[in-house]
């Protein structure tokens, strides 16, 4: 089920978070996420074994890290992946968004509160308070739609086997707009949006209460 709200040039769309208040306007690559996202990309540019060699230096940090309890700080794979996308997307699909500075949207509500109760479902009450539900307004008419299932079997690619092969298949099904056996879709713009509204209550509905559930639509 596809729901998109158009309002002269602009969409409103669904998004997400912990830290959004009504009023707040977007700000690209909020969490400073390139940076390490861009030594990934530079090794790409040298050799695929340059970035394979980086790979297990990540591995190895993470494993240091993770041995003093701090893994939160470690996910390697994480801007490994991302550096790789950003890589067949400049080189391969220049005329996408780049995720580095693009917005993550959903475009169906009853969608969002799949997605919620699946991501969160398992937490407590106290924790799943803290996540709001905000329908924001788009200054883009024409926001991509892309298969975020494809980004985490890439992850899990690099993660688990550093299978560079399998990682760059996923990204150029991504940008191409292909999608997965078991799609879960994301809106991607780099344009201006602010929050609107905070719509949390619609979270609250007893349909998707099944943990692990199935998120077709």
């Amino acid at each position: 089920m596809l729901f998109l709200l158009r309002i002269g040039g602009k969409m409103i769309l669904y998004h997400m978070s912990q830290t959004l208040k009504c009023g707040d306007i977007f700000v690209p690559d909020f969490q400073e996420t390139e940076s390490l996202c861009e030594p990934f990309i530079q090794a790409l540019e040298y050799s695929e074994d340059c970035f394979y060699g980086m790979l297990l230096n990540g591995k190895y940090f993470c494993a240091v890290l993770c041995k003093f309890h701090l893994r939160e700080w470690s996910d390697y794979a994480k801007w490994a992946t991302e550096g790789l996308f950003e890589f067949v997307r400049k080189n391969e699909y220049p005329d996408c968004y780049s995720r580095l500075n693009s917005f993550f949207f959903y475009d169906d509500l009853d969608y969002s509160r799949k997605l919620f109760w699946y991501d969160w479902g398992s937490e407590s009450d106290e924790e799943r308070s803290k996540v709001h539900l905000f329908e924001v307004e788009v200054d883009d008419a024409i926001p991509q739609r892309r298969d975020m299932s494809l980004f985490d079997k890439a992850y899990n690619a690099l993660s688990e086997k550093q299978d560079t092969a399998s990682a760059f298949n996923c990204a150029r099904q991504y940008f191409s707009g292909k999608q997965s056996d078991e799609p879960v879709w994301e809106i991607i713009s780099n344009k201006r949006a602010i929050v609107r509204r905070d719509i949390s209550d619609k979270l609250s509905n007893s349909t998707y209460k099944a943990v692990g559930g199935s998120l077709d639509c």
